[in-house]
């Protein structure tokens, strides 16, 4: 039988078109070794993706809860590292008023009352604290500031208590202003919203709504501590020496029970930080257990892949030592 031969163009373009099949071979190969996952997915689940739409779906909604966990846990850390701002910034100015003594001069209460001026604006920004275009401490109203200024404030209570002679009286007049359902706190100290802050949803029935707003009790005592000392620097009582000493004395007391009050507001907020730690590392088990799953459906056998990476690659060096050669072949060498 006589040999077939072809042309050297047909060899020429059979020559390309097996280098080009080697090498797309090596690159898919290549790539299946680094991520673990074949190319052909339809091949590797003989074209049934049923179980494959379903982990999907399961895995974008887990990460979907897992941005909620994320952002529910930076939300509450800022909120923790607020509350203890203000509760260090309590302590701080109680020190100062538990120095208080019957024969401290004006000048001494001057100075104990601007340090709790300072001290109650520190304690306004604080609570206006603001992330991303969001405040914290304003329930559902996260678009504007959660509480007036220290100013305001204290410009609202010198007004109230002008009428005062006598400590008792200021201190009636500053807890009405600040407890009373719908009196001056309500109406113009606190600007937030009566509804809590949107839910955090982590899953069926697992949910975290973190409910700590600038009108809570505790912070009301805070600043009422704060504002009876200030307001002794804003005159309040002026020509009585022994009332101003009262209400520094009467803030105090204030501080004292604030700072219980704010630690327990702290192991609440603590306790809502818990269950968004859980739920995350929840998640995050869940996530790695579809991944799993996912892989087991399309994940190559690396020894296999790495065997058949080899092999390509050899082919593709034979090919190339094989072209190689016969470019190098001349009439002369055909001939012997």
């Amino acid at each position: 039988m006589n040999p077939v031969s072809i042309g050297d163009l047909a060899r020429l373009f059979q020559g390309r078109q097996l280098a080009g099949s080697l090498k797309a071979n090596l690159t898919r190969l290549s790539r299946e070794m680094t991520t673990g996952l074949r190319d052909d997915i339809s091949s590797a689940l003989s074209g049934d993706f049923g179980p494959m739409a379903d982990i999907e779906r399961l895995l974008t909604t887990v990460k979907s809860r897992q941005t909620s966990a994320s952002e529910a846990a930076f939300v509450t850390e800022v909120m923790q590292t607020s509350l203890e701002s203000i509760q260090e910034n309590g302590r701080a100015l109680n020190s100062a008023l538990l120095t208080v003594r019957d024969t401290d001069n004006a000048t001494t209460r001057q100075a104990i009352a601007q340090n709790a001026r300072e001290r109650f604006s520190m304690l306004t920004d604080t609570l206006n604290t603001n992330i991303a275009g969001r405040t914290l401490f304003g329930g559902g109203a996260t678009d504007r500031a959660a509480i007036a200024s220290a100013s305001d404030m204290l410009a609202a209570l010198k007004a109230a208590t002008a009428a005062e002679t006598n400590a008792d009286g200021v201190i009636a007049v500053v807890d009405d202003w600040f407890d009373t359902p719908g009196g001056g706190f309500e109406t113009s100290g606190y600007l937030g919203s009566d509804t809590p802050m949107a839910v955090f949803q982590f899953g069926a029935g697992d949910r975290v709504q973190p409910d700590f707003r600038a009108d809570d009790p505790a912070l009301r005592k805070v600043m009422k501590g704060f504002a009876l000392a200030a307001l002794v620097g804003e005159g309040t009582l002026a020509g009585n020496p022994t009332g101003q000493i009262a209400l520094l004395r009467a803030a105090g007391e204030r501080m004292v029970n604030a700072d219980q009050a704010l630690t327990s507001l702290r192991a609440e907020l603590g306790l809502a930080q818990e269950r968004i730690e859980d739920a995350g590392t929840r998640l995050s088990a869940e996530q790695t257990s579809l991944e799993l799953a996912r892989n087991q459906l399309i994940a190559v056998d690396p020894y296999e892949a790495a065997s058949e990476l080899e092999a390509t690659y050899s082919q593709l060096e034979t090919f190339y030592t094989v072209t190689s050669r016969l470019a190098r072949l001349n009439f002369t060498d055909f001939m012997r």
